[in-house]
């Protein structure tokens, strides 16, 4: 009999769903039954150590999953509709939507209770404690955090937080990815792996050290600067503004936002463009100059620079290899 991992902790929800699938399939998407309700669960396994499930339904009536998860493991939700919440040794965990939250869990039971004639829509991401420690080392053979230091005894501890916009960008294209049966692992899993990147950096590894002179509603309004760049990324407004618009002074901003984030207000905004619109012009129908446009470059030849500078390749090239 094979050992239990992170798929069978998935598979006891898709179980209590009545969704009873297949087990050695690498992609399977399941409806529920018409007498609980109407929508879908996909199912991803690109490999052992990585799971994924993307859930998009609604349920006549009230409804709780039973959960007995049998090994510990690392989870990324994302919360797009509805809410999601969670019972663990009589507390309860709620996630709203737009948010994410990075779940540690040991063997334990759970309870997930859904409201009926609520749309819910969720991206799951699971992972085994190796594969955790894998991801966490650094160059010096060293571990950035580790599980056991994490949770401790605790049967369940859970980060939670708003997800910016371009980790929302990228979490649509996984969502859009999913419900095709022939997306390459290859993509689903660099996909995968630049969500997990974005969730560790801000949820555990960006929080690891507070830089110096900095308190944590500094911090916090740090954090309210980048997100309002990302959000304003076509019209930013300038440093000036930003720091009216925070609440912080121009060198408290300038200082501290590279003390935080490892790059300028500006060095960071130009990776951001960079990477959206990446993202963008793999999009059916891309077309360069709107690209530019969108993520804040008025002028093409100087969004091609800096996009050869970065990809090495032009953007149009991008477009016909798409």
């Amino acid at each position: 009999m094979a050992l239990p991992d992170v798929h069978h902790n998935f598979r006891q929800f898709f179980d209590g769903l009545q969704m009873h699938g297949s087990s050695g399939r690498r992609y399977e998407r399941m409806s529920l039954h018409s007498w609980m309700g109407e929508g879908t669960v996909q199912r991803l396994a690109p490999r052992q150590d990585l799971g994924v499930a993307a859930v998009d339904f609604r349920l006549n009536d009230d409804y709780t999953v039973a959960l007995h998860t049998r090994v510990p493991m690392v989870e990324l939700s994302c919360c797009v509709q509805g809410y999601r919440r969670v019972e663990v040794s009589g507390r309860e965990f709620e996630m709203k939507p737009g948010s994410w939250s990075l779940q540690f869990a040991n063997p334990a039971e759970a309870r997930m209770p859904f409201s009926k004639n609520q749309p819910f829509q969720m991206m799951s991401i699971a992972i085994p404690v190796t594969a955790f420690h894998h991801f966490m080392e650094n160059g010096e053979d060293t571990r950035a955090m580790d599980f056991h230091q994490i949770i401790g005894t605790l049967p369940y501890r859970v980060f939670q937080e708003a997800y910016d916009p371009a980790s929302a960008y990228l979490l649509q294209q996984m969502m859009e990815a999913s419900a095709r049966p022939d997306s390459l692992s290859l993509e689903m899993e660099c996909r995968i792996l630049e969500l997990l990147s974005h969730a560790f950096r801000s949820m555990l590894l960006g929080k690891e050290k507070r830089p110096s002179g900095l308190s944590r509603t500094d911090l916090s309004k740090l954090e309210r600067a980048r997100e309002i760049i990302l959000d304003r990324m076509s019209h930013p407004p300038s440093l000036s503004e930003l720091s009216l618009l925070i609440g912080l002074n121009e060198f408290k901003l300038k200082t501290g936002f590279k003390d935080r984030y490892g790059s300028t207000v500006f060095g960071y905004l130009r990776e951001a463009r960079l990477e959206t619109a990446y993202h963008l012009l793999q999009e059916p129908d891309a077309i360069v100059i709107d690209v530019s446009l969108s993520v804040g470059y008025s002028n093409p030849s100087y969004f091609a620079e800096a996009f050869r500078g970065k990809y090495g390749m032009n953007p149009g090239t991008l477009i016909r290899k798409s």
